[in-house]
């Protein structure tokens, strides 16, 4: 390969990897209200609080990990529904409009758990991760 055509090359090398798309992950806040229902023999409770629950998606890998680095299994990713789970909770991730829900049911030794939340999630521009 002769100098000027090796120039080139690695011009051209150069360029691609400069042009090349960073990394488009994104950060969702989502402000949500859960409700906390546990079932024994002896009767029901519940309890409802609010939460603020934070996600990095990863359009490219189609990734999603909670805002402190846990993964999630990811069910669906596209351009309308995103859909995934950790341990016992399940997430649905409507990206139409923004809404988020979660759920979860557990029974062990007599006792049920269920989780059930909703809430709304914002892009925060500018946070990096």
């Amino acid at each position: 390969m002769n100098v000027r055509h090796s120039r080139i090359v690695t011009l051209l090398v150069a360029m691609t990897i400069w042009t090349a798309p960073a990394s488009a992950r994104t950060y969702l806040n989502c402000l949500t209200k859960k409700v906390v229902i546990v079932d024994t023999p002896r009767g029901s409770t519940s309890s409802s609080i609010d939460e603020k629950l934070g996600f990095w998606l990863d359009e490219a890998a189609k990734t999603v990990v909670f805002a402190d680095g846990t993964p999630l299994t990811v069910r669906r990713f596209d351009d309308h529904w995103i859909t995934a789970a950790r341990a016992d909770v399940s997430y649905e991730f409507n990206r139409d409009n923004g809404n988020l829900a979660y759920a979860s049911s557990t029974t062990k030794d007599g006792i049920a758990k269920i989780i059930i939340g909703s809430g709304q999630c914002e892009i925060v521009a500018g946070r990096e991760g």
